[in-house]
């Protein structure tokens, strides 16, 4: 019989997963973040949050190239790995492309603006994240 968890327990598997994962959660709040600076920049907020979550979209798809390309052989690896790229691309390429056909003009500018916005900050926490990276490096 499974015991029942109280707040304490989950609060600790709540922050364990953000210590493994802190890329989502500010990706995340980077949602929020554009929408707010849309509605106060008076552009199309619901674009400008699909912007920035289409981001989370392609860090789904690269979760689940790498989870899936470390399975197997080299070969296996890395023609997965070249398969997730083509798949983010495609997914990101697709998703502007018909907001850019359904909408208007300042619409899709709205959803690149905070899809790049949030890009680079993804960018950079990967670089931040990255195993090479060790923590005395990352002091100085």
């Amino acid at each position: 019989m499974r015991a029942r968890r109280t707040g304490l327990d989950v609060a600790v598997l709540i922050m364990s997963f953000i210590r493994r994962e802190p890329i989502l959660f500010i990706l995340l709040a980077m949602i929020v973040l554009s929408a707010v600076v849309a509605l106060l920049a008076g552009a199309a907020v619901l674009a400008a949050a699909g912007g920035s979550a289409l981001v989370v979209v392609v860090w789904l798809i690269e979760r689940a190239s790498v989870r899936l390309g470390g399975r197997g052989s080299f070969a296996h690896g890395l023609l997965v790995g070249l398969a997730g790229m083509v798949v983010r691309l495609a997914v990101v390429l697709g998703a502007l492309v018909a907001v850019g056909v359904l909408a208007d003009r300042a619409t899709f500018t709205a959803a690149v603006v905070s899809f790049v916005a949030a890009y680079t900050v993804y960018v950079f926490g990967r670089l931040w994240r990255h195993p090479a990276v060790t923590t005395s490096q990352r002091q100085t």
